[in-house]
């Protein structure tokens, strides 16, 4: 069977279904329908994504399945003690008996930086820092050392990120977020790879992807689809990233307009004619893919056209 990863950070919008209990129940059964990896993100401070460790949903992920891959997708290394954390990681190693993947970053929220009392505006460097002794701690633990260097990854969102070289240098993969308009795959693909096509790497790259089902679901479900888009189309436009609605004159376009194009432009019936090309052109270092989990587990034709996606195979 093929290989398909589920993203999970929710965007809340459905009260009645709980982040820390029905997400984990819902992934328990998607591993029984073939998924193999899941990806865990984390933000401190946004009660809309409201998973604020991904160390500790990832523990009890693990704890209560057998052959799921477990992705931190990302910790921002900025907000951390890093020998502290490496320190935590191994235990979550020694619990997952070679299911774990790690995920870094320099994080994104300004709010988390205030929370934690640190210079938003200084973030990159202090990522920088955290970075070198990050990778340093891993090579002296005798646990961390034993991971894949294809098993550490960065995710990617800018229209251009040209410092996601370092990425495929190192031999570590990459993810392209599943906020990133298909007009910009290649351009991802281009920066990671550089001019490093004949170096070789053990490097993935991988796309992560907002799939649903047909236009028969119901109506709050799409309406949930597509506040949640809007919310990250909204945080994104704060940090003044465009990789969303690229050939849209957004500021001509009524809210109810902007909805229904970020539904239109940025979820998938099925896996896109764009994958498969880059698929067959990038074989080499072309991934699994990742799905998208929105917070609409409650709908049975939604989780049946999710919890499906595996046997299909179509990927």
């Amino acid at each position: 069977m093929n290989q398909i990863g589920l993203f999970v950070i929710p965007i809340k919008v459905n009260n009645s279904v709980s982040t820390y209990n029905d997400y984990i129940d819902f992934l328990v059964e998607a591993e029984k329908f073939g998924y193999t990896h899941v990806y865990v993100g984390e933000h401190l401070t946004d009660s809309k994504e409201d998973i604020q460790s991904s160390l500790i949903f990832s523990a009890a992920l693990l704890a209560r399945t057998k052959n799921l891959n477990v992705c931190l997708c990302v910790l921002p290394l900025p907000h951390y003690d890093i020998k502290l954390l490496i320190k935590q990681l191994e235990d979550l190693f020694r619990l997952a008996h070679g299911r774990l993947q790690i995920g870094f970053s320099q994080g994104a929220l300004k709010s988390d930086a205030e929370y934690l009392n640190f210079d938003h505006s200084s973030r990159s460097h202090i990522f920088n820092e955290k970075l070198n002794l990050f990778l340093k701690e891993i090579k002296k633990s005798s646990y961390l050392n034993k991971i894949p260097s294809e098993n550490f990854f960065s995710t990617l969102l800018s229209p251009y990120p040209v410092k996601s070289s370092f990425l495929y240098e190192n031999g570590f993969s990459a993810i392209t977020s599943n906020f990133v308009n298909e007009h910009f795959w290649e351009n991802h693909i281009g920066c990671f790879l550089k001019n490093n096509h004949e170096l070789k790497s053990s490097s993935k790259w991988h796309i992560s992807l907002n799939l649903r089902p047909t236009e028969l679901i119901t109506n709050r479900t799409k309406d949930s689809i597509k506040e949640s888009l809007f919310y990250i189309y909204e945080k994104l436009k704060l940090c003044n990233i465009d990789v969303m609605l690229p050939e849209i004159d957004n500021k001509k376009c009524k809210y109810k307009d902007l909805l229904d194009h970020l539904y239109r432009h940025m979820t998938y019936e099925e896996f896109p004619k764009k994958y498969f090309f880059l698929k067959e052109k990038y074989k080499n270092i072309m991934g699994h893919p990742i799905v998208n989990l929105f917070d609409c587990i409650d709908d049975l034709e939604y989780t049946e056209f999710i919890m499906g996606l595996p046997k299909n195979e179509n990927f």
